[in-house]
């Protein structure tokens, strides 16, 4: 047993919680008298300027470079290293990496420490548009799963176990399979299960866990990730853990990962240069969600009730929920993520976005044909959430029409056929062509939606009728669907003769 999982199966020896050694040094550092003739060269924001006089002048004392008293991301020895154990023991790992370059980091390290060229990766099609690009730089052999489609929703939830249990009896030399829990918009699939087929085949299992950093305070039978035998997991703490924007972990576990291999990768992707305000972030933050995080999402758990209740009340708006994802879906769900099926009044979820923002001063977190969603964390109140419930319902009354929308174009059922790896696509000559005339050609382009970053089409898929639908399909109701082609609706693809 790993000293971490000794210390987490005996509470008394575990680590104090309470402590913050890489704030509590960076901050003591900030207050010394100390004149630097090192980078960054605002030089602890010693001149006045607009930077310093919204921020203040601590958070660029603060806005230092790496030095022997604050440590070495890519080789930590002190401070950092002490947090990254404090991180580790908090949720039930053996080791915890910090990231300064978001989850997308820690989702491609995890790929290139498991998969070498050729190596058969598992991997639901409904992934971030990371964990296609971490294909694209290990060389890795994708097999895509099917994700269960919800029709009434117009969403995608995870991957089932039948399917996932298939792709596994199917490829069992298949070097690790990366399992999207929660989803973005909550859904969990039996992920124990999975470990254990995967584990009995060899296979590692790697989590992408952008949306789930609250998961193991939840409490209520949610299990997390490490907790249901995940080999290595990404978490963005910054999404709902509470730290900066960009700052996230890796957890490891297990010995089917080498943390060598890990750390070596991260030296290699992420900057020489760490922020010391996004890793002290995540020193806070891990504190406060160990500390207080499963007392204040007790409390708050009631109130997103009270409000789901409030919301649905002799109205055609419904919420997601667990027993409804449970039934349909065979996947358990995070009450965290507030998905608000507006369809039903008549209206697009893109509508009520917009209205939300633009008439309540309230900021979504993402729009779908047929819903909104907010991301409900412990920083929100009875008084934030009760914004939301009087808006919607004010919404309904003032917009809403006794028509529902359906559109064949919310929600993809099918996976893209790859005709050619998305590394050897990414590498091909390419060519700019019209959309509407790309279809059969094989995509050397990433058309996607952000929030949430699902590519329609990656690299190396046949380009269908289907996928040009759904590009027609976002660029009208949201405006844009990000593209690498410079000219407007074109898309690159792989010059004919470089098949």
């Amino acid at each position: 047993m790993s000293k971490i999982k000794e210390l987490v199966a005996n509470p008394i020896a575990r680590l104090n919680q309470d402590e913050v050694p890489l704030f509590d040094r960076l901050v003591q550092y900030a207050k010394q008298d100390v004149t630097p003739f090192d980078v960054p060269g605002h030089k602890m924001g010693s001149a006045m300027n607009p930077l310093k006089q919204v921020l203040g002048e601590m958070t660029l004392r603060m806005d230092v470079n790496s030095m022997k008293e604050l440590d070495l991301l890519s080789h930590p020895q002190s401070v950092i290293k002490d947090a990254q154990n404090l991180a580790a023991d908090a949720f039930g790992a053996e080791q915890a990496y910090f990231l300064v370059n978001g989850t997308t980091v820690g989702i491609q390290a995890m790929i290139m420490a498991t998969c070498k060229p050729g190596d058969i990766l598992l991997v639901p099609r409904n992934g971030h548009k990371s964990v296609m690009d971490g294909i694209i730089l290990s060389g890795a052999k994708p097999v895509f799963i099917q994700p269960e489609v919800d029709y009434h929703f117009g969403i995608s939830h995870g991957v089932s176990l039948f399917n996932a249990k298939k792709a596994i009896e199917e490829h069992p030399h298949a070097r690790a399979i990366l399992i999207t829990y929660p989803t973005y918009f909550g859904s969990m699939c039996d992920l124990e299960e999975i470990c254990q087929l995967a584990h009995k085949q060899g296979i590692a299992v790697i989590v992408d866990s952008a949306h789930g950093a609250h998961l193991p305070f939840l409490a209520n039978g949610i299990q997390d990730p490490i907790e249901a035998g995940a080999d290595a997991v990404t978490i963005s703490m910054h999404k709902t853990g509470g730290s900066l924007t960009q700052s996230s972990l890796l957890l490891l576990q297990n010995n089917r990962i080498v943390p060598e291999a890990i750390q070596k990768i991260l030296s290699m992707l992420q900057t020489t240069s760490a922020n010391y305000l996004l890793m002290s972030s995540l020193d806070v933050a891990r504190r406060e969600l160990a500390v207080h995080g499963r007392e204040r999402y007790r409390k708050l758990k009631p109130i997103v009730e009270k409000a789901i209740a409030q919301i649905e009340h002799e109205s055609r708006l419904e919420i997601l929920k667990p027993a409804y994802v449970g039934k349909h879906f065979n996947q358990s769900y995070d009450w965290t993520k507030l998905v608000i099926r507006v369809n039903g009044i008549g209206l697009t979820g893109f509508e009520v976005y917009t209205i939300l923002k633009e008439n309540y001063g309230i900021q979504m977190e993402l729009a779908e044909g047929y819903v909104v969603m907010a991301v409900i964390t412990t920083s929100d109140t009875e008084e934030s959430i009760g914004k939301l419930v009087y808006a919607l319902k004010d919404i309904e009354e003032k917009h809403g029409e006794q028509t529902v929308i359906m559109s064949t174009h919310v929600t993809a059922d099918q996976v893209n056929k790859l005709i050619v790896s998305p590394r050897e696509a990414f590498y091909s000559e390419h060519e700019s062509v019209d959309i509407n005339e790309a279809v059969g050609r094989i995509s050397a382009d990433t058309l996607m939606i952000y929030p949430p970053g699902i590519p329609l089409v990656i690299p190396g898929e046949l380009l269908s009728h289907d996928v040009v639908k759904q590009y027609h399909y976002y660029r009208q109701t949201i405006g844009t669907v990000l593209t690498e082609a410079k000219k407007a609706h074109h898309i690159m693809v792989v010059k004919e003769n470089d098949k």
